[in-house]
């Protein structure tokens, strides 16, 4: 059998795979076989996108921390405290 996501083969007595069946009033409408690793790549799609859209923020976020502009609107005072 071939896997529904990578359409390559699944080796069953030796690999590691996933079968998904839906179900309709106790009926199987439709049914799915793949690589346990397809199948966790597919289902972690979505963070992976959002991932990589808050790495990308946070790279353009610092640039703007960075900046001279952004020192002098806050500069980094530290308190000196006195003890006797």
């Amino acid at each position: 059998m071939d896997c529904n996501l990578c359409k390559v083969s699944i080796k069953v007595e030796s690999g590691e795979y996933v079968h998904i069946e839906d179900y309709k009033k106790e009926k199987v409408v439709s049914d799915m076989w793949c690589h346990l690793k397809c199948f966790k790549k597919a289902m972690n799609r979505e963070l992976t996108a959002l991932e990589k859209q808050a790495k990308e923020m946070l790279g353009r976020a610092g640039g703007i921390f960075e900046s001279d502009s952004f020192k002098q609107m806050f500069p980094n005072k530290q308190k000196e405290f006195n003890l006797i």
